[in-house]
């Protein structure tokens, strides 16, 4: 694919706005007010203008709605893609030209729109593959025309001169710096549209017929067709079949249905003709009314997104909810075992990172499971329950408190040594000896507990978080040992509660 100079692509870019039909965006306009209007309805309407049809395919194939799916060519399965709000999107943003109908387009017009009337009979019957890529691929076949004529107003003064197709491009080419082919393709590259989608004029296959062959041949049969009826010389249709008829090698059932689906179409033309390129709609009339509609479909679809933002936030904070619930201890309030594995990994990372201690207190309530069998789990709750509460208070925001399992809790301190490690311990042990953890009775019920520390400071080997536990349930069971109700640290044991000064 040949790439044009800058400069011509400099003064092709304004030209993109495409004219549409009057009549077309009349009718769209209808179908954009009945909400209950079908995607193909708007498919149908599409086939009749190569602007609207470019848009929609524009926006179908761009990034955001492709993929990474197959590019999409005809306009079904372009509004399958976009649906409702997408198609709308790209089609209010119409352009009108006044004269559009009877000014220098009307020839392009009348022509562009026949072949792609009759293309779809000579698809039926010799390329039934894909009958609507076909149709877009007609109705797209001469959109450079409309680019050349953006870019001189007097193009289609200057091609009269030419007698055939070449000596057309050729003149385009001579100028105005590239032909209409050349646009075309300019324009499939700057919208990202599917590389095929502007056949040039197919040449003679060497051995087996291709599928690219077979639509060109046909496409240039619709447009030499169009060309005679346009021309009021339908003696010169019989001609036209049959050198179509011998380069495709057709035998005579086939040509026999080529000419009544034909046949078919072209009763038709002059009504379609008639319809499509209508000149009583008012163009102002038209473009206020697009600008209304494109206006109510902005603030729908933006009280759509903010409704859907209103449900992501919903959304994310009962992702949050859960998360904490995922991570909470249901009866304490505390971490969980699964949280503290998770979190005190991340403390040790950081304390490896920044070289500062980490102390871990491995707590165990003494004589819990008596307490329990005695007065009730429901009484066990309420002591566990406060236990914790005790725990919240004797720490840091910055350091961990968490429920292990059963009546085991352990609290992890940031950036405290050993000493300090101690010093919580202590407290902790002289507020259980103090406080009641709850009421038999009218009676206060204390509970003791035996704590075991390890730590990681600077200038040790690295230590996972289920190691650095582990060595504080250790702790924890040299304190069991010993009596209950104490403080366990490497090789020094802290006597009872109460029993130090």
């Amino acid at each position: 694919m040949t790439c044009l100079p800058p400069d011509i692509e400099a003064r092709l870019e304004p030209a993109t706005r495409l004219p549409s039909l009057p009549a077309v965006v009349s009718e769209l306009l209808v179908l954009a007010s009945n909400h209950d209007a079908p995607l193909t309805d708007f498919a149908t309407l599409l086939s009749r203008d190569p602007a609207l049809c470019l848009q929609l395919l524009r926006l179908a194939n761009s990034p955001y709605y492709r993929r990474g799916c197959d590019p999409v060519i005809c306009c079904e399965h372009a509004v399958t893609r976009l649906g409702i709000d997408g198609t709308l999107t790209a089609l209010l943003g119409f352009t009108l030209v006044r004269d559009a109908t009877r000014g220098p387009l009307a020839d392009y017009w009348r022509r562009t729109l026949a072949a792609a009337h009759l293309i779809p009979a000579i698809a039926k019957v010799v390329n039934p593959r894909h009958p609507g890529e076909l149709s877009t691929r007609a109705l797209l076949r001469e959109v450079g025309v409309l680019l050349l004529y953006a870019l001189d107003p007097n193009y289609f003064e200057l091609t009269a001169q030419a007698a055939t197709r070449e000596q057309r491009l050729a003149l385009e080419h001579r100028h105005l710096g590239c032909d209409r082919d050349q646009a075309s393709s300019w324009l499939a590259r700057r919208w990202q549209l599917p590389t095929n989608l502007f056949l040039q004029r197919p040449l003679e296959p060497e051995g087996q017929r291709h599928h690219e062959w077979l639509d060109g041949l046909c496409l240039e049969l619709a447009d030499e067709l169009a060309g005679c009826c346009l021309d009021d010389d339908s003696d010169a249709i019989p001609a036209v079949l049959h050198r179509f008829q011998q380069r495709m090698n057709m035998d005579g059932n086939a040509q026999a249905r080529l000419v009544d689906e034909l046949a078919s179409r072209l009763e038709t033309l002059p009504d379609f003709l008639a319809t499509t390129l209508s000149a009583d709609e008012d163009i102002e009339r038209l473009l206020v009314a697009g600008k209304q509609r494109l206006h109510g479909l902005t603030m729908s679809l933006a009280e759509r997104l903010h409704h859907r933002e209103d449900q992501l936030i919903s959304l994310q904070r009962d992702n949050e909810a859960l998360d904490v619930r995922a991570s909470t201890d249901a009866l304490t309030g505390l971490a969980n075992r699964s949280a503290l594995e998770r979190r005190l990994e991340e403390m040790l990372e950081d304390a490896h990172a920044r070289d500062k201690p980490l102390s871990v207190l491995f707590l165990d309530l003494d004589h819990f499971k008596p307490l329990n069998d005695r007065y009730g789990h429901r009484l066990g709750d309420i002591v566990l329950v406060n236990v914790a509460a005790t725990l919240r208070d004797a720490i840091r925001e910055s350091d961990l408190a968490a429920r292990y399992g059963g009546e085991e809790f352990v609290i992890a301190l940031r950036n405290t040594p050993e000493p300090g490690a101690l010093r919580v311990a202590q407290r902790l042990q002289q507020w259980l000896a103090e406080q009641p953890m709850a009421q038999v009775d009218q009676r206060p019920l204390y509970v003791s507990a035996s704590i075991g520390i390890a730590q990681w400071q600077p200038g040790m080997d690295s230590i996972d978080a289920a190691s650095l536990v582990e060595k504080a349930d250790l702790q924890m069971y040299q304190a069991k040992q010993a009596g209950r109700a104490r403080i366990s640290k490497a090789e020094q044991l802290q006597e009872r509660a109460g029993e130090t000064s």
